[in-house]
This record gives C-alpha cells, structure tokens and sequence, in this order.
C-alpha cells in the first residue's frame, strides 16, 4: 500500500485511539514452535512503518516505525542531506523518538542522527542504542574514520536529555507498546574482515501480524555469524536487504531463513547497476531472491516513503 506522510500519520493516530484499521498484511511466515519458545506469542500491539526514500537518490537507509500508542522507533536516518525531509517526517509523528537504532558509523546511516543532535529544532530523543566500534579499529576505512569520530563526539557532547546505550552483546530486548523489539547482531571486531559493514547492528521488531529484520549493511561474516548464532530469530515477513542489496549478505545467508517480501533501501543506480559498474550486485541478489520465489519487493527509489501497516 502506498501512501503519502501525512495518511501514514492518521492512520497511525487512528490506531492509537483505538479504531479498527485494516492492514495490507496478508497472513506472513508461520512461526515455527522455536521461534514461540523464543518470542512467546505474537506481540498484541502494533507498528506501522515508513521506508524513507533517500532526498538525494543515493545510498542510504531510514526507517521511520510508530506503535499504535503513539511510541517512535528509528532506524538509522541517512545522510545530513536526508535531515530536512527526516525532520518533517518526525515531527508530524510528534517530534518525539522513543527508540533509535544505529546499524554502524556510516555516512548513510549515522550522518542525519549526528546532525539532528547538533540542532533538534524540537525534536526530543529518548534513547539511541548503537554498538560503538573502538576508536583504533576506525582506521580500517580512512575515508569513513574521521566522520564516525565527528558521529561518535556528536553523542558524547549532547547533553539534552538522550540517553546513548552502547551495546556489545546481542538478544536484548526493547520491547515498546507491546511491540516486540530485539537486538541481535552487534559489532565484533574479532571478525577477519575489517569494515564498518561487518559490525553492522541487526534488529528484530514485530506485532500481532507482522515481523520485520533490519540487516544495516551486513557483510559476509557479519551475516554468516548471524546464522550461527540467531537462525531461529531470523524468519519473519519482510527483511531489509544487506548493504542496499548488493555486496552484503551471501546466497547461503538468504535461502537458509524464511521470509516473504524484501525491503530495499536502494537508490535507482544500484537498484538497476550500469553495465560498467560491475562492482554493483544487485542484479545476482534480485536472482536469488526470484529463485526463492520472492515476488514482494519495496524498493526506496520506486516507492516514495513506501508504508506498511
């Protein structure tokens, strides 16, 4: 369903006073008796969700949830570019963010949360959860280590009321209105691969019908170690996929859990790559996900701040 801001708020107010609203969810993924033992029952709240297209059409991820009682849950933001749209985004869902998830210290995913930090223009923030990366291992990516140390000090010099948890170990849980939220992956500097990619947080969050796996910019090991360790946590109705789509998670990763519709946080020029720029591949995770027999897609750049309810 597709809709614009300013429904995407009505409808989540409506929710919040209590009137029947109908979901474009079809029935999703069955739960297996693990993941119940894991999750208990499906959640009885709800969240409805906006996959923020980026201002610029280029890279990044922002995704906007709102419960049903009115609590907001971020994801990422994107870039400084993306913050005039972002702003407008949340203040018409109150100006409050009860939760905000920070996949890795990237410019697409960080820069719009530090900028906002500098400058809330009323917006208030209740808790940023991140799983801060040592300030030696930033030197693995030159080109990004000096914007992460400007993220990072954004945080450390913000004194207006947020509380910044900075996790290292994963399946917690920020349950919120009866939403259930849960942390799975956080960052591992042990793995092989040095890159902010790798140490991508990775976050679960479901209700009464529906689930949804935020995979940031997870990369082979990142995503490999996930399956090691949280299989069972993995299977839901829509997953974001790794990295844009493209260069993430492997084929492996992808046909060993279950899941109905992919999220792509994708500009136009990696969702459909030139043929010169062979380093994009997307065009083989469109494949796998045909091969599985996936057929719902949202892809940010098709889908103007695309809306599930």
């Amino acid at each position: 369903m597709n809709m614009d801001r300013r429904d995407f708020i009505k409808v989540s107010g409506a929710a919040a006073a209590g009137l029947a609203i109908s979901s474009c969810t079809p029935k999703g993924v069955s739960w297996t008796k693990r993941q119940q033992e894991l999750f208990g029952d499906r959640k009885k709240g709800h969240f409805s969700l906006m996959q923020i297209s980026s201002a610029t059409d280029t890279i990044g991820e922002s995704y906007l949830m709102k419960t049903a009682g009115g609590k907001v849950i971020m994801v990422d933001g994107g870039f400084a570019s993306d913050v005039p749209i972002l702003r407008g985004h949340l203040m018409e869902a109150g100006g409050h963010v009860d939760l905000w998830f920070i996949t890795h210290p990237h410019e697409d995913h960080m820069e719009a949360l530090a900028t906002i930090l500098q400058d809330m223009q009323g917006i208030t923030i209740d808790k940023v959860v991140y799983s801060r990366l040592p300030d030696e291992y930033l030197n693995c990516e030159p080109g990004s280590a000096d914007h992460a140390r400007g993220y990072y000090k954004a945080m450390d010099n913000h004194g207006g009321g947020t509380d910044f948890l900075d996790i290292h170990r994963g399946g917690q849980r920020f349950d919120i209105d009866d939403v259930g939220v849960m942390v799975l992956g956080v960052a591992d500097i042990s793995r092989k691969s040095h890159n902010f990619n790798n140490q991508s947080m990775i976050v679960r969050v479901w209700d009464d019908v529906k689930s949804v796996v935020f995979l940031g910019d997870a990369y082979i090991e990142c995503g490999d170690d996930l399956l090691a360790e949280y299989k069972d946590y993995l299977n839901c109705d829509y997953l974001q996929m790794a990295h844009h789509g493209q260069n993430g998670c492997t084929e492996e990763f992808y046909k060993s859990i279950e899941f109905r519709a992919c999220l792509w946080p994708t500009p136009s020029w990696v969702w459909e790559p030139a043929p010169e720029h062979t380093h994009l591949k997307t065009r083989d995770t469109r494949r796998w996900m045909d091969e599985k027999g996936i057929t719902e897609h949202h892809v940010s750049c098709l889908e103007k701040d695309w809306v599930l309810l």
